[in-house]
């Protein structure tokens, strides 16, 4: 089908293209991902798994984030135009020969002007799964949203790239994806208007929250550029801990789904992000008041990598890992035993050997180079024992025996004849 499109002629390297926009409702017409693309099947393992669309991803993630966001928006779509013919693209300065002088200089390249395309595949070369969930909005109809039924009057930046060669295209897709980078986690943090999450663990470093401030160096108290601290640092936590302990404390008062953006897709309102932010900072400033040794250091930082080092009474309380554990077990205990206060909770887990170097957390949270045990399964192990030191009396003889039957097994006491520890002083 015929198409005219106002566009902009470039040209990058040995590859001429084309920049337009188009109503949605018109692209999800004419267009098709790679993936549906006959000869694109007879391609090598790496481009058909560069191409694959992760149908999960479109459904659950950026198909209801169009139908239900206000302020969506993408990024332009590349498409490339497969056909035996080259489009025909005519300038302004060809059309209007009466342009005003200023205009005329400022178009002297005859870059601006119609692109009318006869034929040929518009096939989505960078996209794809944006492409699909725009498709699944507005032909499938099926997402619902307070805004499904304005996506296909949106319009969206195309970049078309004509057809050279299959390898010259091929090229192009690959460098395209290759280069590609994800925006990093704290990135994500930092900027996210619509993960409630973020914006809660935003407002504990920032203002006058219990984790704003900076160092004597002048840097954040929080490191919001990696996801660990090292042993030098003078920094008290990570960006992805603290938000990571949001995420917990949202989920110990069921307001997860209301803050998570993979539920909402929106911006939650002021008054859930308010409730959410009195619990989050309300946890924080008990967990800092009754922990005097972490208080001193979040207030001391030329301190930290001495208040850190392994062999430092707390040095496990300056970790980022140790912040993540402690609240997913504060969290356990009041949910074991309702009658404790958190500040109650927080007081008996401060009893805790919390010594690098201390033979509870060995294998467990620890290992044998008294580095941290950084997969998820520790984490939770690590947490489950805390509880158990606390609150072993409220678990059942089952789960205390399906603990220490884990702390064996992590600790490679093939026999099981491990013991757990006597529970924490009252």
């Amino acid at each position: 089908m015929p198409t005219v499109h106002t566009a902009i002629r470039a040209k990058m390297g040995s590859t001429p293209y084309y920049v337009t926009t188009m109503r949605v409702s018109d692209l999800v017409q004419i267009a098709r991902p790679a993936s549906e693309h006959e000869e694109w099947a007879t391609t090598g393992l790496t481009e058909r798994l560069q191409r694959e669309l992760n149908s999960s991803r479109v459904r659950t993630e950026i198909a209801p984030y169009l139908a239900n966001s206000p302020d969506r928006f993408f990024g332009a779509l590349i498409l490339l135009l497969d056909a035996d013919e080259e489009p025909e693209f005519e300038s302004f300065t060809e059309l209007a020969k009466t342009l005003p002088k200023a205009y005329r200089s400022a178009m002297s390249r005859d870059s601006f002007g119609f692109l009318t395309i006869e034929s040929g595949d518009r096939i989505i070369l960078d996209g794809q799964h944006r492409f699909a969930a725009l498709r699944e909005v507005v032909i499938e109809k099926a997402v619902e949203g307070s805004h499904a039924r304005d996506v296909g009057d949106d319009e969206v930046t195309i970049i078309i790239v004509p057809r050279i060669s299959i390898q010259h295209t091929r090229k192009i897709f690959n460098k395209v994806n290759r280069y590609a980078k994800n925006t990093s986690r704290g990135d994500n943090i930092l900027t996210s208007e619509d993960d409630g999450f973020a914006i809660l663990t935003r407002r504990l470093a920032d203002d006058d929250g219990p984790l704003a401030g900076r160092n004597h160096k002048g840097e954040a108290l929080v490191n919001y550029k990696t996801n660990t601290i090292a042993d030098r640092s003078v920094q008290l936590t990570t960006l992805s801990a603290a938000y990571e302990t949001v995420r917990i404390i949202a989920e110990h008062y069921n307001m997860a789904d209301d803050l998570n953006e993979k539920k909402t897709h929106v911006r939650p309102s002021d008054d859930v992000l308010d409730a959410g932010d009195e619990q989050v900072q309300g946890w924080w400033t008990t967990v800092l008041d009754g922990m005097p040794k972490l208080k001193y250091g979040r207030d001391n930082t030329k301190l930290l990598p001495e208040l850190r080092a392994k062999d430092a009474d707390y040095g496990l309380l300056f970790k980022p890992a140790t912040h993540m554990v402690l609240f997913q077990a504060l969290s356990q205990i009041l949910k074991r035993n309702p009658n404790l206060t958190l500040e109650e909770a927080v007081e008996r887990t401060y009893h805790a050997d919390w010594k690098i170097t201390s033979p509870l957390w060995r294998d467990v949270l620890i290992n044998s180079a008294h580095n941290i045990l950084t997969r998820k399964e520790n984490y939770n192990l690590s947490a489950d024992l805390l509880t158990y030191l606390v609150v072993g009396d409220k678990m059942t003889p089952n789960d205390t025996e399906n603990l220490r039957l884990r702390v064996a097994a992590a600790r490679g006491d093939d026999e099981g004849t491990f013991k757990l520890p006597e529970h924490l002083p009252r």
